[in-house]
């Protein structure tokens, strides 16, 4: 069981020059990746996907490449000089109206796009460079699968704690749902004869009738769905071959609670409505911590 939010970043210092790496992760229903950084290109980005390709399914991945190089030979800067000149030159009349009111920076001016633009020519790297950065991100991302593993572990017990306060209370329930159907017949029964008091009716007709009123008030199917669902739930999270378990817990989750929801508008007893109150907590906070799920 993974997370989908993660953290993980390193600094790296070599002859030729130096790096950054981060990995960030955050909650997505689908797999997301977006690259920032002054490292990044075409070749950092096939580096980085072909290590991340198949190891993650789902989440909104932020991932921060920063190459500093030291060799100058591999600079490559960039000015646009007609355009900051004719900035200057739309600039200059301004200034000569307002004066010292008006005052722009050259750094600001760097800033703007198509102006200036550092930028590092990868294709340029030795192959011993190439294998040295390829090394640094694999080591930021095996701590990054890392951290999402040691909090999917911590989600998991989390989980498993709350599935098993819910199986303690629907073992309670279970108890109780037996005396609860033989009152519910009765109480229906005792109503039926009080209503036909003085009219020649059949016994027979009035146990009847309230044997099917009783029955659609039993929880009994109810019972045995919520169990079965929880039985699944606990199963899919013990399961370690599935590369992706949160949408299918995600959605168990949703099928207990409506099944409680039932229980609850059925059940006309105060110790049924006491128990299932809890159950219904627990597989709220269920249906949020699978929701962090990979």
């Amino acid at each position: 069981m993974k997370s989908m939010t993660g953290f993980a970043q390193g600094r790296f210092d070599f002859n030729d020059f130096s790096l950054f790496i981060s990995f960030k992760s955050y909650n997505n229903r689908y797999l997301e990746i977006n690259f920032k950084g002054n490292g990044i290109s075409a070749i950092s980005e096939k580096i980085i996907k072909e290590l991340i390709k198949g190891k993650l399914q789902r989440g909104k991945i932020e991932i921060v490449f920063d190459l500093y190089q030291n060799n100058q030979k591999n600079w490559s800067i960039r000015l646009n000089s007609a355009l900051l000149e004719e900035i200057i030159n739309k600039i200059t009349p301004l200034q000569n109206k307002f004066g010292q009111n008006l005052t722009i920076s050259l750094d600001s001016l760097l800033k703007l796009p198509m102006i200036f633009h550092l930028d590092y020519n990868l294709d340029r790297l030795s192959r011993k460079n190439r294998a040295d950065i390829q090394k640094s991100i694999t080591k930021v991302f095996t701590d990054f699968l890392a951290s999402r593993s040691l909090e999917g572990m911590f989600i998991g017990r989390d989980l498993f704690k709350g599935i098993a306060l819910i199986d303690k209370h629907m073992k309670i329930i279970v108890s109780q749902e037996k005396n609860y159907e033989k009152n519910m017949f009765q109480n229906y029964r005792n109503k039926i004869a009080k209503y036909v008091n003085g009219l020649h009716i059949d016994e027979k007709r009035i146990a009847q009738e309230a044997a099917i009123t009783a029955e659609k008030a039993s929880i009994a199917e109810e019972i045995n769905r919520l169990k079965t669902h929880s039985q699944r739930l606990k199963a899919l999270l013990r399961n370690k071959t599935l590369n992706t378990i949160g949408r299918e817990a995600d959605f168990l989750s949703q099928e207990m609670q409506r099944e409680t929801h039932t229980i609850a508008a059925k059940a006309n007893c105060l110790d049924i409505h006491q128990h299932i109150l809890i159950v219904r907590r627990e597989i709220e906070k269920i249906r949020q911590q699978v929701q962090n799920i990979e």
